[in-house]
């Protein structure tokens, strides 16, 4: 199988997973909170709490630019939310035999091994999210608001509690 239908297909198998657990299409405030004196990824409907899980924090995406940003070039965050991304984007290598066999392929490795990168279309950010998703290893990636032009991007790394 080739590695583009592998990523897809672990996209699939993740979606169909999480859905199991939490209604993914249901648009949840994502909040992060202190528990336990751990900072959290909080889900939140109507101001109920739903799901509390650890989290990746990965980078932002500006709509109106249209650039991305790595969260390792970030200001202000913390040190192992950096050297989870840093340690993320070596896998890079994984690509670098194929760069050739395709515009995918090669937009991959250009967006791991770069610190922000121009995203010429909207059908990137979906391959975007897809890759993540297969070298992350997380449950499914949930993209935040910061304001009207910029999105968070964040993967559930696990659930911790999960409330009906």
């Amino acid at each position: 199988m080739n590695l583009l239908k592998k990523i897809t297909n672990n996209s699939k198998d993740k979606f169909n997973l999480i859905q199991k657990k939490i209604n993914i299409k249901k648009q949840y405030s994502i909040d992060f909170e202190n528990v336990n004196k751990e900072m959290k990824m909080v889900f939140k409907d109507k101001g109920i709490t739903k799901v509390i899980g650890d989290y990746h924090f990965f980078g932002t995406f500006n709509i109106q630019t249209k650039m991305w940003t790595w969260a390792n070039i970030i200001p202000n965050i913390s040190i192992d939310k950096i050297n989870y991304v840093n340690q993320l984007r070596l896998k890079a290598y994984i690509f670098e035999k194929n760069i050739n066999s395709s515009e995918i392929i090669m937009f991959f490795f250009q967006f791991l091994t770069n610190n922000s990168m121009f995203i010429p279309e909207e059908k990137y950010m979906g391959l975007i999210i897809d890759l993540l998703l297969y070298l992350s290893d997380d449950m499914y990636i949930f993209e935040r608001p910061l304001d009207s032009n910029t999105i968070e991007i964040y993967g559930l790394v696990k659930i911790n509690e999960l409330m009906n």
